[in-house]
């Protein structure tokens, strides 16, 4: 006669119960977007900007149902654009809130400490407005992607641009004293120079972060007598270099050109130039093709915020709803599994088609817009007109040249 350990069945059945409910409790519990952001600081107003956009994504992805079925919950954090602080609260969202991923980040010397965070613990981390090249090569770390143009990309672009301008022989350069700064100068001369040998570049010149003194700079600048000014400045220090300009002929004596985003239009208005302004931008909205998806994010944003969206929303939006996808893709929010899948998706966004992250660098080929400053009739603040449309593959950095890259940090 078969024997029945009934004490057996019972154990199994309660490890059984006891596993299923860990499962459904897990099932249950949201997906965390942890948003370490600059949201004081020098970079306060370009965090906010994305913030907005990303609770829009938040909503839009909650009212159908979250990401594999759970719940989207965003835990804000304020790194007050310090390095330190970064960490520290990036830490904290991973130790203590147990988020899912880490984002939000804008100034590049923050990401790069978020990033070692990341890092430590292997948690994914994305960046939608810091974008040194660092991140991706000599500091590179396996949970890290950028889903806009790293600032060598912008720079590149910039440079592109610049070449096609025959007529511009001397070019003076300036950045913000900081990581964005210094990379974008240093990549935009030297991609400058192998386009156009005859090119004369000027010494650069850096202020301090979120200067707003800037006479000293132009004087020193128009000096140089340039054809042109390559500017990496953003926020306070690029509206006083406009501004103050002004007052020193600058625009009738040379050009610029420049980190110019939709909210430094905005903030600019009746006060721009009429001409000799030249701007690099990632993602304006009246450049993007105008999908039904582009209006309809357009159209929610403005009744949101009472606003139209800027670069960084654009890219906010299109940043979190980009990890949806992996992560729908991938059956999973398990960082192993979310890295492997950001490297196997094509996503269509508000920027366009066919945006992916390559596995060797975490760089999307996401693109780059350069074009003039101009007052027309559409919108009370100026746009870029005459845009040109840089696709990100042809700017990203070869895979060999990274690998040296690499290889000559270590040493």
């Amino acid at each position: 006669m078969l024997e029945v350990n009934r004490g057996g069945f019972a154990a199994l059945g309660l490890a059984l119960m006891t596993a299923f409910a860990g499962q459904t409790a897990r099932a249950e519990e949201p997906v965390k977007i942890g948003f370490a952001a600059d949201l004081t600081g020098a970079c306060a107003a370009l965090s906010e900007d994305e913030m907005n956009a990303v609770k829009i994504a938040v909503d839009e992805l909650n009212a159908k149902g979250g990401i594999l079925g759970r719940k989207v919950e965003l835990v804000v954090r304020d790194s007050q654009t310090k390095p330190d602080e970064g960490a520290k609260v990036a830490r904290e969202l991973i130790v203590d809130q147990k988020v899912d991923v880490l984002t939000g980040v804008c100034s590049s010397a923050v990401m790069l400490a978020e990033s070692a965070v990341s890092a430590e613990f292997k948690i994914p981390f994305y960046a939608t407005i810091g974008s040194t090249q660092r991140a991706n090569i000599e500091l590179y770390q396996p949970y890290f992607w950028q889903t806009q143009a790293n600032a060598t990309m912008e720079a590149y672009a910039a440079a592109e641009y610049v070449a096609k301008k025959s007529e511009w022989k001397t070019i003076a350069t300036m950045g913000s004293d900081y990581e964005w700064g210094h990379t974008s100068v240093a990549a935009f001369s030297e991609r400058l120079k192998k386009l156009r040998p005859d090119v004369t570049i000027i010494e650069p010149i850096f202020p301090k972060v979120g200067e707003t003194a800037m006479a000293p700079y132009i004087t020193t600048a128009l000096n140089t007598k340039p054809d042109a000014v390559f500017a990496a400045l953003f926020g306070g220090s690029l509206g006083s270099l406009i501004k103050q300009g002004q007052g020193f002929g600058f625009f009738q004596r040379t050009n610029l050109v420049t980190l110019m985003t939709v909210d430094t239009l905005q903030s600019m208005g009746s006060a721009m130039p009429a001409s000799n302004v030249y701007g690099i931008a990632r993602a304006p909205f009246f450049a993007l093709e105008q999908t039904p998806e582009v209006k309809a994010f357009v159209e929610k944003y403005r009744a949101a915020y009472k606003e139209y969206p800027t670069d960084w929303s654009i890219n906010g939006y299109d940043g979190l709803m980009f990890y949806a996808a992996a992560a729908e893709h991938a059956k999973s929010v398990a960082p192993d599994a979310i890295i492997k899948a950001i490297s196997e998706i094509s996503y269509d966004g508000l920027r366009g088609k066919g945006l992916k992250v390559r596995a060797f660098d975490g760089q999307m080929n996401a693109p780059s817009y350069v074009g003039k400053a101009a007052k027309v009739a559409d919108y009370d603040f100026p746009i870029l007109t005459e845009i040109e449309k840089f696709d990100g593959a042809a700017l990203m950095m070869p895979e060999d040249a990274i690998a040296e890259a690499r290889k000559a940090a270590k040493k």
